[in-house]
């Protein structure tokens, strides 16, 4: 382990981000050291700390470098924004001890938390192959080059850290409320009418994107380089552009009631009248 995670610094290190020895099976930060104090800039001053102790390793966010991470600490949010919105990232993507990090380079960006994620861009984070205070081992579960991420598609990843969307907004799936005898309406909808054949019969095409996702043309704005993203497996959809009427989580509900201009109730009628 003390090889492996030597070995995991000289990375970081030769990224240009500084690194920092934390207390072990712990997140906290050895005496004297943080990311205002001492920091470790070389291999052998790393070799001290992380192959003669059992230090975790931690990394400085910010900075020079501009390392950027998005955190999550449920396992599903962060599938879904993987399967849908985040379908055609390709950066390094760690397991933690609840959830995923997923690393960026992107400066001047600033830290905000929304819809089950942090996005940290000061601070330090614990890194592979660090050990959790839970046991847990974080390990590295996509191993690619640390995607540039500039402000523009940073707010299309991560709806939240728009202007519009203030911090700790939660983007919301859409469907409307219940009322007596319509939950099992809804349910019965979703299972007779696929987003796929709504969104097709809106004469919208749609090209592969990733592990279970599609995009297209957003039909909600002017949109000239795909922002609609669709996943069949779960039935939701979104658009990527944060201004968009469309932006967030929606289902197949929603689509209707957007396309035509109409309520979501009168779109469960419609859908009801029409599929069952």
């Amino acid at each position: 382990m003390r090889q492996a995670r030597y070995r995991r610094a000289c990375c970081w290190l030769a990224l240009g981000v500084q690194i920092l020895p934390l207390k072990p099976c712990s997140k906290e930060l050895q005496p004297g050291y943080g990311p205002r104090k001492t920091r470790i800039t070389d291999p052998a001053f790393a070799r001290k700390w992380f192959l003669n102790t059992n230090a975790n390793l931690g990394v400085v966010l910010g900075g020079a470098a501009g390392l950027v991470v998005a955190d999550w600490d449920d396992m599903q949010t962060y599938q879904l924004w993987h399967a849908s919105i985040g379908a055609a990232v390709d950066t390094l993507t760690e397991q933690t001890a609840r959830g995923y990090h997923s690393f960026f380079f992107g400066k001047e960006l600033q830290s905000a938390v929304g819809n089950e994620c942090e996005f940290k861009a000061t601070g330090v984070c614990m890194v592979s192959p660090s050990i959790h205070p839970s046991g847990a081992v974080y390990r590295v579960i996509h191993e690619a080059p640390i995607a540039l991420i500039g402000a523009q598609r940073a707010h299309l990843l991560f709806p939240f850290l728009s202007e519009m969307h203030p911090l700790k907004a939660r983007v919301e799936l859409k469907t409307p409320p219940c009322v007596p005898g319509e939950g099992g309406v809804i349910m019965r909808i979703k299972a007779a009418r696929s987003i796929l054949d709504e969104i097709y019969a809106a004469g919208i095409r749609l090209r592969p994107a990733g592990t279970n996702a599609l995009v297209g043309l957003c039909p909600f704005h002017d949109d000239h380089s795909p922002s609609l993203w669709v996943n069949p497996e779960s039935g939701l959809w979104g658009c990527n552009r944060p201004d968009c009427s469309a932006s967030g989580i929606h289902d197949v509900i929603n689509f209707r009631a957007l396309k035509r201009g109409i309520s979501n109730r009168a779109a469960i009628k419609q859908l009801a009248d029409e599929f069952l």
